[in-house]
């Protein structure tokens, strides 16, 4: 059995689990960011390691669970915990969870994370709608995949109902931006001098995860939003060392404020298409 390869062995038996359950929406919760799974009504649950080909997550903050329940009046499966490049894992293989969704008939996908903050206008507590990314760490999940032909990203992250989300997001006191995600690599936060370069280059925020998920979503045509929760500001920004366990902290207090994010968002995007 190879981890996170041929996905086909495990839509058979999460289809089982599923029963006459047929999600359409997939979220893939970042660090931290769990308490999303937690509002779902009527919620069934799977752990990662039920799931052939699935090992637990290596990351402190992505447990490793699988959900199907009801959120905002959909039928959505959540996966609590991702899969990350810096953990040894090829960017194939860390995008197992969308080509699993995907396989479970899933047409929508909301990709969240936990981000460092380099634009100036952006302060830990406020969440960024991903508009487009930089991928600068040389993988790229679609090298040596016969089915990859010159995938367009054009149009990779869906967008237009930014503006009415933002301004409901402002009767909660929710603080929403939209900009460019930059993707590192990781485990390590990035270096003062590399957050300018990616500032100059015109990112917005920087994370260690969700770009070869997005690439991947993209590739299988899935409709994709990417959400940002800034956890903090990237370095040279912030005062103090950058520490994970700082980031799992950041996103425990932001829960409410992801959910409630969520609730509105769910309606507004699904109700245009």
């Amino acid at each position: 059995m190879t981890f996170l390869g041929d996905l086909s062995a495990a839509a058979r038996q999460v289809r089982r689990w599923l029963g006459t359950r047929r999600p359409r929406l997939a979220i893939i919760l970042g660090t931290g960011l769990a308490d999303v799974a937690s509002q779902l009504e009527n919620p069934i649950q799977l752990s990662y390691q039920g799931i052939d080909g699935f090992p637990p997550p290596g990351v402190a903050g992505h447990a490793g669970r699988l959900f199907c329940g009801i959120l905002a009046g959909e039928q959505v499966l959540v996966f609590e915990g991702r899969y990350h490049v810096y953990e040894g894992y090829s960017a194939w293989q860390v995008t197992a969870p969308v080509r699993l969704a995907a396989a479970l008939g899933c047409q929508y996908l909301l990709l969240t994370n936990a981000v460092g903050g380099i634009a100036a206008t952006m302060q830990a507590g406020d969440f960024m709608l991903v508009t487009d990314h930089l991928n600068l760490t040389g993988h790229n999940p679609l090298i040596g995949r016969p089915e990859a032909d010159f995938v367009d990203l054009s149009d990779l992250y869906t967008t237009g109902f930014f503006a009415q989300l933002q301004q409901r997001a402002g009767l909660f006191d929710i603080n929403l931006h939209s900009g460019v995600l930059a993707w590192m690599l990781g485990p390590n936060f990035e270096t003062p001098a590399e957050i300018r370069a990616l500032q100059c280059l015109g990112a917005d925020a920087v994370t260690m995860s969700t770009v070869p998920e997005a690439i991947v979503s993209g590739l299988l045509g899935l409709e994709t939003v990417a959400l940002s929760f800034i956890s903090n500001q990237a370095a040279g920004g912030q005062t103090g060392k950058l520490e994970h366990r700082d980031v799992l902290n950041s996103g425990r207090r932001a829960a409410g404020n992801l959910s409630a994010l969520v609730d509105l968002l769910i309606p507004l995007w699904l109700q245009v298409n």
